[in-house]
């Protein structure tokens, strides 16, 4: 049973932060860079703060987040600013849970954490009053802890040595389409959403997609309209296509895809979406 605990009082918010911070830090103490254990619960404690300021933060235990069927994990804290709630999830169980090396998780978060902040200073300037927004940056919140790892990938340092260093993240749930779209598993993820999608941009535009045509890459008509190459159920009825973006990885399932493309001969099962979407076909 999930439980929602208000933190509501300075010293069990300070026992609250201190405990999350002291096992995330046990959790990579064998990863810890720059500085050690205390210098980082400090630093995880200060950035829990300052999110805490802006959003206080309530504790949520007995709840696990469905990653689309690729996995679970945690739900750790809650926090509603007038109308806005945002539930969080740490980006390393995430990555655990999806096979995701953390260094590349990090990378993604750290690039979706500098649009939002280029948003949000965007809305800040459109607005004019001299404040500093962070509605749009709630969803990304550096910890500030500083761990390494050996990366294979990673470019050589003058010791020859092949690193790389990263922090951990709490991620709002409302990002795991996203994250899930750049993870390991972004293809078998995109595969399973499609028909929902479809099914979504036929609610809401209807026929409109039908009377705007497609064109190839080398700018040449398709013969076929938007809504063929966006609204591409496969054959699944609503309920079938959002059980099939929930299903997870599916590997050994068949595709349902049948292309209608004109003089399409490709054997290998694939939507009009796909078709008009990958360099190969087309």
């Amino acid at each position: 049973m999930a439980d929602n605990i208000p933190v509501d009082s300075e010293l069990t918010r300070h026992l609250i932060f201190l405990t999350f911070a002291e096992r995330l830090i046990e959790k990579n103490d064998d990863r810890l860079f720059n500085d050690g254990p205390e210098k980082q619960v400090e630093h995880t404690l200060k950035a829990l703060g300052r999110l805490d300021r802006i959003a206080p933060l309530a504790l949520v235990t007995g709840t696990e987040v469905d990653l689309a069927g690729f996995g679970v994990a945690p739900l750790l804290f809650t926090a509603t600013v007038r109308d806005r709630r945002v539930d969080y999830m740490l980006l390393s169980d995430v990555a655990d849970a999806l096979g995701w090396f953390m260094p590349r998780a990090h990378e993604w978060a750290e690039l979706e954490a500098g649009f939002a902040l280029e948003d949000q200073r965007k809305e800040d300037e459109e607005r004019g009053d001299g404040r500093i927004g962070w509605d749009l940056m709630r969803d990304y919140i550096r910890l500030d802890i500083d761990l390494i790892v050996d990366d294979p990938e990673a470019k050589p340092d003058a010791g020859g040595k092949q690193w790389s260093s990263y922090s951990d993240w709490l991620i709002s749930t409302d990002r795991l389409p996203a994250l899930l779209s750049s993870s390991p598993w972004s293809k078998e993820f995109m595969d399973n959403v499609m028909p929902a999608l479809s099914h979504s941009l036929r609610n809401i535009w209807g026929d409109k997609l039908k009377d705007i045509p497609t064109y190839s890459g080398n700018g040449v008509p398709t013969g076929s309209s938007l809504y063929d190459a966006m609204c591409d159920t496969g054959g699944l009825t609503e309920e079938e296509a959002l059980q099939r973006a929930r299903r997870g990885p599916a590997l050994d399932a068949p595709k349902p895809f049948a292309c209608t493309h004109p003089g399409c001969t490709d054997s290998e099962p694939h939507s009009v979406w796909m078709h008009n979407n990958r360099p190969e076909r087309g």
